[in-house]
């Protein structure tokens, strides 16, 4: 069980500028290009379930010349490992009834709690997100000091997550663009790609609102919270173009 709560667009085509095309962006221009800069930059990509965000990600790194992929979910899963510091204070927090046999934390157990109340997901989401962000911090100086750029990449890692905004990690990065779907398009891929029903794409999409980036995805592009959005409701080879097309763009950073 994950516990990141995906923020999704539902926003429609017609409320976003005629003048996306392939993206938009609201952020001033810069005077160097991006993929030329040697500084080592970190890419936010965040986006809803059915958008397409992983598929975006995997594509930056592995045929537009991206350094690496940094997938916030699975950094999130080293805290319920015994040996992690912070395993110690959700065990104190929520109690030793989350545990498995094996002494591990049983994360069906600590879904039911904490999905069950807002309060004390926002209690675990305290624990987890300080140390997914020092991670990430981590990441980035072994690339800067440690690490040689291969010469046929780009010195940008792209970090995928669920939560970049809510959870406050903006000085993180560079430029943060969300993958957005209409909402008919996302109800339509979980019906054929995951099996769901309508009913149960619906409660899935709608238990996303919450989540800053949702319903109010063109208020963070306003804000220059969102650097750039990307419509992926087309083909992969479409996706492919309009990520390309943002690398070089220095609006989208």
């Amino acid at each position: 069980m994950i516990f990141w709560l995906i923020p999704l667009s539902f926003l429609t085509p017609a409320i976003f500028k005629t003048n996306w095309f392939l993206a938009h962006s609201v952020k001033a221009s810069r005077s160097l290009s991006v993929m030329n800069d040697c500084k080592v930059k970190i890419l936010g990509v965040c986006g809803g379930i059915g958008s397409g965000k992983s598929q975006a990600c995997k594509t930056l790194v592995e045929d537009l010349g991206c350094w690496t992929h940094i997938e916030a979910d699975k950094l999130a899963h080293q805290v319920y490992n015994p040996d992690n510091q912070a395993f110690s204070e959700i065990v104190q927090v929520f109690g030793s009834k989350i545990l498995a046999k094996d002494g591990e934390v049983d994360r069906k157990k600590l879904g039911d709690i904490v999905f069950s109340s807002p309060a004390r997901m926002k209690k675990l989401e305290s624990i987890v997100w300080p140390y997914v962000k020092s991670e990430i911090e981590k990441i980035k100086k072994m690339h800067e000091e440690d690490l040689k750029l291969p010469i046929d990449k780009s010195p940008i890692l792209v970090l995928e997550a669920a939560v970049l905004i809510d959870a406050g990690w903006e000085d993180l990065l560079d430029g943060l663009w969300a993958i957005d779907v209409p909402r008919e398009i996302t109800i339509e891929r979980l019906e054929t790609k995951r099996g769901l029903s309508r009913d149960e794409a619906v409660k899935r999409i709608d238990a996303q609102k919450s989540r800053r980036g949702v319903g109010n995805l063109e208020e963070e592009v306003e804000n220059g919270v969102v650097s750039g959005v990307i419509s992926n409701h087309d083909s992969l080879n479409t996706l492919k173009e309009k990520l390309s097309n943002a690398l070089e763009n220095k609006n989208f950073w």
